[in-house]
């Protein structure tokens, strides 16, 4: 059965959700949907790319990936159709799919006749996405949604990097047990003794999983991401100290 991922800023109070949903099973009968989250912040376009990066590539070949996270809805921003590896993706042209354009097929949606007609333009989620995105679960061709795009928009945000005395990162997610998730790959830590720094505050433990880490005391470990992550056992550590995403991690070698 062809598989629909699911991730909005919709919530789950209102019945946007279902609408989206019903909406793609009368288009597209036995998809299979699954719901990544409906609790991205109200336009938080960096967190669902984030989101999406991290879960798309546990789902198989051939899975359409619906993204809507569309502070322009009702503009002229472009809908985008992405062919990346064996993946789909459709989204707002907004940076929310900036993780999978490097190498991909790029198009703009412009297949009008396959719009459900609305009594206005807030619901492009239902009228538009959901159509197309039943277009894809049914095999048709990427192709045919419209145009090639040599110029999508992509976020912008600085890369991590390996200095002569350390490396230097940002917290790029929070998530809800309050662990400060960087962009720091694991594999850069030094096996030597090293001090993580995040807004004042400094952390030296090392720790392999999250029960192996002191009360109170906070430690860094390889994340599920394979990323280094700053955490509290049982506490959250976000809260804690006042971390919020985009906080510059400098982690230096003892003495430097």
């Amino acid at each position: 059965m062809p598989i629909l991922t699911l991730l909005t800023d919709f919530g789950t109070t209102d019945y946007y959700v279902a609408a989206v949903k019903g909406t793609v099973l009368r288009l597209a009968p036995g998809a299979t949907l699954v719901d990544v989250s409906h609790q991205v912040p109200p336009g938080d376009v960096e967190t669902a790319s984030f989101l999406l990066a991290a879960a798309a590539p546990s789902f198989p070949a051939g899975t359409v990936h619906l993204a809507v996270v569309d502070p322009g809805v009702g503009s002229e921003r472009r809908i985008l159709a992405v062919r990346s590896g064996e993946a789909f993706f459709l989204a707002p042209d907004n940076g929310l799919l900036t993780p999978f354009l490097d190498g991909a097929e790029v198009r703009s949606v412009e297949r009008g006749e396959l719009f459900l007609d609305s009594p206005g333009q807030t619901f492009h989620g239902r009228d538009r996405f959901a159509p197309t995105a039943a277009w894809l679960l049914r095999g048709e061709r990427l192709e045919e949604l419209g145009p090639e795009v040599t110029d999508p928009v992509r976020l912008h945000a600085p890369a991590p990097a390996r200095l002569p005395d350390g490396i230097s990162g940002r917290v790029v997610h929070v998530d809800r047990y309050g662990n400060l998730v960087t962009d720091i790959p694991s594999a850069w830590l030094p096996a030597a003794p090293c001090q993580a720094e995040v807004d004042g505050h400094a952390v030296v433990r090392r720790a392999t999983h999250y029960a192996g880490i002191p009360a109170g005391e906070a430690a860094m470990l390889p994340g599920s991401l394979g990323t280094v992550e700053l955490s509290l056992n049982g506490e959250d550590l976000a809260r804690a100290w006042g971390i919020s995403r985009g906080a510059v991690v400098d982690i230096r070698w003892n003495g430097s």
